[in-house]
This record gives structure tokens, C-alpha cells and sequence, in this order.
């Protein structure tokens, strides 16, 4: 039996899912396991799975069906049943509502494995088509059973299964626990299905698998909803750290951090170095819109714990806003996110609420309720043009996402998303940490440092954000039908980046990368408006800031400039000192060191220097680290314990 499994990623503008096909690879150690004499290839790229097709027939293919790759999948799987009717097709994966998919894909896919996966394939290839989770059609509702006890599944990593993946482009992907304990009415885990959390304890073998092989990839991902949350974790922490020790990886660890027992995240999080995301996620801070999707927050002093604790580890920390939650309005998405950034995480996570099958916000029932309107749009990178036998076709995946709501219009969303954008340019990723360290001196609260620029948003970046609010309406179509053949017949539109990029970091990109002069005489404009008694400082604060951050992936150094301040005393203080206390001639020189030109030409290599490219590479480094480090007298000038000299009160002075 030849098994072929395809969790393909879209490739038109850059590897849309760059990472390791963990769901398949587990589904089919388990076909190797159970089933002696199967053969089982998996595949990523939709050339590799073209290419081995042309080699030889396989006797059942399966695709993994998520929001980024179903409709590529599902043209993979139209042409196979049409060229070889004989071949089993089958699907799987959380991008299923049973009467939708079938109406649309019954015709060539034989079998849909609904929920949890490696039981019931194996199952349906031993002949079992009546196992719980196989569905032959819309009639069937029964999912598969849940996996109990996660170190029973074989590891795809030491069977060999992932190695045609260690390519210098993906990034390994791994598990520890399957399932949330939370219910929240916008996620796919927030089903009772999910409650339940498997565990996993068995994490250093595909550690030492994974590390001599791969490369020059430097990260981890986990595909974990609440990393670090549980007792055991300080275990997977530390056997993290030996692999650390041992091979000096993984440098930064992409994770969903726990969203409670903050004191065990941050303790994950100190045992690796401080080389993880630790999330502090609210989605917003309003108690109605939480009652609404039934979301327990975290309390604001823990907020302020966690985003204290973790940034003097050098964690990226950070925290999630979801706009047009039921309930949600202008004034009470500006508050959240003006709760989040006071709070001191250095990184805001902004998204639109997508409409995700299978979850109770996606039901008639709630969009009644409140009154939700939606839109669809073809997914940020997920398009492109892909081969099979000899030929080529057009594929694309589409979203719905919520754009009104009764307590929201359509205009108030379009001020949320641009206010969303300044957030994403002047507050993520420490860029202006300058002045935020300045305002906490000052007595200033940096949100109205920000809001103040936003109101004059168009008198300094009016062309970015006119550009920005444009892309944000141009891709919404009333209907999935309208979107699917707009994109079809208009596809070099979004392979040129015309259309089809995630506005809000297509906006950042361009901004950090072409527009950095301009942001800082916009930021440090209104701020000597605001703090005139440092007008001369801020001006050579200014000079420092860009010297640091302009042309970051030039492997070049800056010039060595002369200050009449001392920026390097500053800087070790993470800028929360009166500059006039540090006044004396000081001469400074920047540059990259070693590490950060390697971590650059590995960020080049993986997503390219498009725009869209760039927009990844803002969005999965730990940017911060990025910036050119300050030398004095040939030496870098560390900072020390970062947020140390942050004050533990929090500023919300009007």
C-alpha cells in the first residue's frame, strides 16, 4: 500500500505555512506503525507532490484541509480522481462544516476523517468505514475518538518521516499537548470535543532528532495552544535548554504561551533563555464583549506582572486584540488596545475576527444575535499557480471575516483598522522605545504620545494610510462565489502584490523598511511638541534611534556619530532616565554583530525581500534584536535587565 499525505502550502508569492507538516507526519507514523508493509511520503510543496505523481500512483492520497490550503488541496484531489479514479481520496482537518464541503467536493473526495486523525485513517485503510470520524457524507456527524495519552503515537521525527523537510526554509514543528481547557466561541478548540487536554511528556527525543539537522533554520514552533501553562512544562522547558546548551538551537521559539498560571509561563520562558513569545492575550478588555464570546481575562496587575517579568528576560512579549467581537464598538476597541500598550507588552498581535467553521460564533444563531455582517477575501498569500502533469491551474483560499456588527458599522471598523495600524507602526516592537522610556520619565502616557500622532496622522504619512484604509475594502467581496472568481480571473493582481497581501503588515513593511525618516519626524515631532523641555535631546535622540534601525537587513555599518548625550548610559537603563542627568560627549559607533548578519541572510532566505516578504520577516523575527548594536571603544554596550527601571505603576493619567 502506497499512502500519499499532502499538507500542501501556497507558494505564489512566498512558502505561505513554513513549517513542518506535524499532522500528517503524525498521521502517518501511525499508518507505518499499524500497518506493516505501507509505504507513506508526505508532502508540503505542491512541485514535490506533481513530481512524485509522475514517478508513480499511490493507492490512497490524503490532503489536510486548513483555512490556508484547502481549495489547493482540493484541486490536487479533482484532477487525481479524474485521472485515476481508482485512487482512495481522502480529506481531514479542522476546515470542515459537513454539508458545505460536501456540496462542494463530494464528487472526488471519497472519505472526510473528521476531528482527530490517526485512529480512524488507520482504521478507513484496514477497511473499517464505519470507525467514529470517518464520513463518507454530509449524513455522517460522529467524530473520531480523542487520543488519550499523546506519548502513545509514534514521533514522525525519529521515523524519518519529516527529513525531506529540513530544507532551510521550514521550521520544525512540534506538540506536547493536543486540546484547550478554554471555551472560547471564536476558536475551533473552544469545542466541548476539545476540553479535554492530552498530554505529551516525551519531547527530548525529536529535540535531538531535530537539532544536528536543521541547518540554518534558527526557530521552533509549537503547535500547542497553551505552552507552558501545565506542571509538567518546566520538564519540556528544560529539556529544551540542554538542546540549547548542546547545539545552540532553537534561538527563538514560536508559541501560543498559556492563558493562565502566568508564573508558570514566565518560568518556561527563564528556563529557555527568554527565547520564547509569551503571551499575555486579552482579545479585548471589554467585560461585555468577553461575557459574549465566554472569555475569562487575566487580571490587569497579572498583565502588568507578565509584561514586567518577561521583558527583563528579553521575552517578546505580547498580547492579542481580536476586533468586532459581538459587542464590540470603536470606543471599546481603542480602550483595549489602549489597555494593552499601557500595560507594557512590546508587542500588540491585531486581527480581524474570521468566521471559522466548526466554532458556536460561526452559527445563525449568534450572527442574529448581534447583528454580524461579513465579507470574504482571499486570503494573505494564500494563491498561486501549480503544476499538474504538464499542466498548470490557479488556486486561491478565501476567508469571511466580520466587518459590521449592530454595535459597530462599517466606517467605525475602517477607524479601527487604522488606528490598528499605528499601534503596529509606532508601538510594536520596541521601535520607539526612545520614547516611551522618555514619556515614563516626563509623566507622559505614551498612548496619547501615540494618539496624538494618530490625529495628525495625514499631515505627516497621509499617502501610507490612505494606501492602507484603500487595501483594507478593496479585497472584500459580498460573496465566497465573488471572491473565488475575481481571483481566478485576476490572479497576477495578487502574485504582484496588487492585491492579496495582509494590509496591515504590507503597511508596516513599507514603513519600516522605506519610510523610516519619515516616521521619526512625525514621532519625534509631536513629541517635542508635547515634551518641549527636551527639544534639543530629542533631536539627537532622533539621529540615535535611526542609526540603529534604518536599512536593518544592510549588512553595512552605520556611521559613528558624535552625541552631546550619553545614549549608551541611556540605553542601559532601556531610555526611563532623564537625559538631562546624562549630558556628556560621547562618540558612537553602530553595527550588526556576528549573529544578528547570520539571522538576517536565514530571515532573507526564508521569505525574501518582497513586500510581502518583508512583512513575514517583521511579523516571525524577534525584530527588536535586529536593531545595530551600540558600540563605544570597540565594545557593544549591553542592556541590563531591560525593563528593570520601568516603574511598577502603570500611567493612565489624563
Amino acid at each position: 500500500m502506497l499512502v500519499y499525505l499532502a499538507d500542501l502550502t501556497h507558494t505564489g508569492q512566498v512558502v505561505a505555512s513554513n513549517v513542518f507538516p506535524l499532522g500528517i507526519g503524525l498521521i502517518g507514523a501511525n499508518i507505518q506503525r499499524e500497518i506493516p508493509g505501507a509505504r507513506v511520503e508526505l508532502f508540503k510543496y505542491p512541485n514535490d507532490l506533481d513530481q512524485a505523481l509522475q514517478r508513480e500512483r499511490p493507492n490512497v492520497i490524503g490532503f489536510s484541509c486548513y483555512s490556508w490550503n484547502t481549495y489547493l488541496g482540493m484541486e490536487y484531489a479533482k484532477r487525481i480522481k479524474a485521472r485515476w479514479p481508482d485512487v482512495m481520496v481522502m480529506a481531514g482537518g479542522p476546515n470542515y462544516e459537513p454539508k458545505d464541503f460536501w456540496a462542494q467536493f463530494g464528487a472526488f473526495v471519497d472519505f472526510f476523517i473528521y476531528r482527530e486523525g490517526e485512529l480512524a485513517t488507520v482504521a478507513l485503510l484496514l477497511g473499517n468505514v464505519a470507525y467514529p470520524g470517518v464520513h463518507e457524507s454530509i449524513g455522517w456527524s460522529t467524530p473520531g475518538p480523542r487520543i488519550k495519552d499523546l506519548d502513545l503515537l509514534p514521533s514522525p521525527y525519529t521515523a524519518g518521516l519529516m527529513d525531506k523537510f529540513f530544507d532551510g526554509v521550514l521550521i520544525p514543528l512540534v506538540h506536547t499537548t493536543r486540546g484547550c481547557p478554554f471555551s472560547c466561541t471564536f476558536c475551533q478548540e473552544g469545542a466541548a470535543y476539545y476540553n479535554r487536554v492530552a498530554k505529551r511528556h516525551t519531547l527530548s527525543l525529536d529535540l535531538e532528532y531535530i537539532a544536528p539537522r536543521v541547518g540554518t533554520v534558527k526557530d521552533l514552533y509549537f503547535s500547542d495552544a497553551n505552552v507552558g501553562m501545565f506542571k509538567e512544562d518546566a520538564d519540556k522547558a528544560r529539556a529544551i535548554a540542554q538542546v540549547q546548551a548542546k547545539y545552540g538551537w532553537p534561538d527563538y521559539i514560536h508559541c501560543s504561551a498559556g492563558k493562565n498560571h502566568k508564573e508558570r509561563v514566565l518560568e518556561f520562558s527563564r528556563i529557555v533563555g527568554g527565547k520564547m513569545g509569551v503571551a499575555a492575550s486579552l482579545q479585548s478588555t471589554d467585560a461585555e464583549v468577553l461575557a459574549n464570546v465566554k472569555r475569562d481575562n487575566i487580571s490587569h496587575e497579572e498583565l502588568l506582572a507578565v509584561a514586567t517579568e518577561g521583558s527583563a528576560q528579553d521575552a517578546n512579549v505580547y498580547s492579542e486584540i481580536i476586533l468586532n467581537l459581538p459587542g464590540d464598538t470603536l470606543a471599546k476597541h481603542t480602550q483595549s488596545l489602549r489597555d494593552a500598550v499601557n500595560s507594557g507588552v512590546s508587542y500588540l498581535r491585531m486581527y480581524q475576527l474570521i468566521m471559522l467553521p466548526e466554532t458556536e460564533m460561526n452559527t445563525p444563531e449568534t450572527r442574529e444575535r448581534f447583528g454580524i455582517k461579513t465579507m470574504w477575501r482571499i486570503m494573505p498569500r494564500c494563491f498561486g499557480r501549480y503544476p499538474f502533469q504538464g499542466e498548470e491551474f490557479a488556486s486561491a483560499e478565501i476567508e469571511e471575516i466580520v466587518t459590521s456588527q449592530d454595535s459597530l458599522s462599517f466606517e467605525d471598523y475602517l477607524s479601527c483598522r487604522e488606528c490598528d495600524l499605528t499601534v503596529e507602526l509606532f508601538h510594536n516592537a520596541n521601535l520607539f522605545r526612545e520614547l516611551w522610556g522618555l514619556c515614563e520619565v516626563a509623566g507622559l502616557e505614551w498612548w496619547h504620545l501615540l494618539m496624538s500622532f494618530h490625529d495628525e496622522r495625514r499631515n505627516y504619512l497621509a499617502q501610507l494610510y490612505d494606501e492602507f484604509r484603500q487595501n483594507t475594502v478593496a479585497p472584500l467581496w459580498a460573496s465566497r462565489e465573488e471572491a473565488l472568481a475575481f481571483a481566478q480571473g485576476n490572479l497576477d493582481l495578487y502574485l504582484t502584490e496588487q492585491l492579496g497581501t495582509n494590509e496591515l503588515f504590507n503597511a508596516k513593511a513599507v514603513a519600516f523598511f522605506t519610510l523610516q525618516h519619515e516616521m521619526h519626524h512625525a514621532i519625534y515631532g509631536v513629541a517635542a511638541d508635547m515634551m518641549p523641555q527636551y527639544g534639543e535631546y530629542l533631536e539627537q535622540a532622533k539621529d540615535f534611534s535611526l542609526q540603529r534601525k534604518q536599512r536593518i537587513l544592510d549588512p553595512e555599518p552605520g556611521r559613528a556619530q558624535r552625541y552631546d548625550y550619553d545614549f549608551p548610559a541611556l540605553f542601559e537603563r532601556d531610555f526611563a532616565a532623564d537625559p538631562r542627568s546624562h549630558r556628556r560627549p560621547v562618540t558612537i559607533g553602530f553595527e550588526h554583530d556576528a549573529h544578528q548578519r547570520e539571522t538576517i541572510d536565514q530571515l532573507v532566505k526564508q521569505y525574501g525581500t518582497s513586500t510581502t516578504g518583508l512583512g513575514r520577516i517583521l511579523l516571525r523575527s524577534h525584530i527588536k534584536k535586529l536593531f545595530r548594536q551600540v558600540i563605544v571603544d570597540d565594545q557593544a554596550v549591553q542592556r541590563v535587565d531591560e525593563r528593570s527601571y520601568r516603574r511598577s505603576s502603570n500611567l493612565y493619567g489624563d
